[in-house]
């Protein structure tokens, strides 16, 4: 009996899920979730593959899921993820395909076959699939070498329809602020869709030639709409950099990008200059790091002592009330924390936190904080109580960013040198 899947047509269920784990994922796990350049002018029926770069395991898959709109696009997953039942059945309902590769065995490897021959019926049948041609992921922002396969699968799937499908492939650049924490920010950057079909003649003349070239326009395009650093020793100290822009006015990912192309031109044309100014740069984040200041809140407009004291009050003031969500979130909340905490691969962290968040503890645990609330008060006050747990807990976690953010922007008034980087 076959180990794959089958994807299911698209149905109200994963609609329904979706907008559910997508409030969880967009509002609650993240600060805030930016979709820019959204392809609208795709025509009804097109085929499609999403390709973007993978920096952050599970979570870059939902990324893409929820938000591409009425899309509803089967992604390619490594397969070792399929491996515990629940989350299996949890991938499969959010269209997901397990892809085996190298170390996952030869007789595993075979498997491939029948999933790519899936995923041309998918294209064929006018659907969209979705995956990262890097094949694997990395936490550095540093886009890796593609493999070839899924040029293989949409070059494949043109040739046996006569060329007439029309794919195109539309790429994503992801970019998180910092892709292991919560409470951060997350753009999703679209890019021009590369039609497959201006590479029949190639194809047909030379397919391997094809494949490659499909392949390198396809890093190309990821490449410029992500944050990308060739300098990968000097890696933490090129993003600290970037960092500084993060709450600068202006788009924020432009800024981040703009900052990144300044700093290779550097590195390219002036090689010795640029080694002096990374030198400083560390110096000045050695300083900044041992006072736990991040460069994202150091690079803010800097605000006046008046204003501190104003925000400082103001916290103090609102404090009971983020003590209030805290204390009724803190067991939710807690729990993924300690069955993630010993993971061998923490970037796995936050994919299954947020599920057991929206699926497990959260739901569950206050349905029985709710329900002991109504044994011993009256229904009006259990009624108030359940809708005061989301609102105070979401307002509890701002409300700790916040106290850290006017903590750093003192701290940071005494550092010298911040405006070497602004």
């Amino acid at each position: 009996m076959s180990k794959i899947p089958v994807i299911a047509e698209k149905s109200l269920f994963y609609r329904v899920l979706r907008a559910y784990v997508r409030f969880w994922h967009n509002v609650i796990f993240y600060r805030k979730v930016e979709v820019k350049n959204f392809p609208t002018n795709i025509p009804a029926g097109t085929p499609l593959l999403f390709v973007a770069n993978h920096q952050n395991t599970l979570m870059d898959a939902l990324a893409i899921v929820l938000n591409v709109g009425a899309y509803q696009p089967v992604f390619l997953t490594r397969a070792d993820v399929f491996k515990r039942s629940f989350v299996r059945n949890l991938l499969v309902k959010l269209r997901m395909l397990p892809v085996y590769r190298p170390h996952d065995g030869r007789d595993e490897m075979q498997q491939n076959d029948e999933v790519f021959s899936q995923c041309i019926q998918i294209l064929a049948s006018g659907n969209e699939l979705a995956a990262f041609p890097e094949g694997n992921h990395g936490v550095q922002y540093h886009l890796r070498p593609f493999k070839k396969g899924l040029a293989r699968i949409v070059c494949q799937a043109e040739t046996e329809h006569n060329w007439q499908l029309g794919i195109q492939i539309v790429p994503v650049g992801l970019y998180y602020t910092h892709c292991r924490k919560m409470g951060e920010r997350l753009v999703l950057n679209f890019g021009t869709p590369i039609q497959v079909q201006a590479f029949q003649q190639t194809y047909q003349e030379n397919a391997p030639r094809a494949l490659t070239q499909l392949t390198r326009q396809m890093s190309e395009s990821i490449k410029s709409l992500m944050l990308h650093f060739e300098d990968i020793q000097q890696h933490d100290t090129l993003k600290w950099l970037t960092d500084w822009k993060i709450r600068q006015r202006g788009d924020m990912l432009t800024n981040v990008l703009n900052r990144a192309t300044d700093l290779e031109k550097l590195r390219q044309t002036a090689p010795e200059q640029y080694a002096q100014y990374l030198q400083q740069a560390a110096y000045t984040k050695q300083q900044m790091d041992a006072r736990g200041i991040e460069a994202e809140v150091a690079g803010m407009p800097e605000s006046s002592w008046m204003e501190l004291i104003i925000k400082g009050l103001l916290l103090i003031l609102v404090s009971p009330v983020a003590l209030y969500g805290w204390f009724n979130s803190l067991l939710p909340f807690s729990l993924p924390w300690f069955v993630t905490r010993r993971l061998k691969d923490p970037q796995f962290s936050n994919a299954i936190r947020i599920v057991l968040y929206a699926l497990v503890t959260f739901p569950l645990i206050w349905a029985v904080q709710i329900l002991l609330v109504r044994t011993f008060f009256d229904a009006q006050t259990a009624l108030f109580y359940a809708f005061s747990l989301p609102l105070t807990a979401y307002f509890a976690h701002r409300w700790a960013r916040w106290w850290m953010e006017w903590q750093m922007q003192i701290l940071s008034r005494n550092l010298p040198n911040l405006n070497l980087f602004a």
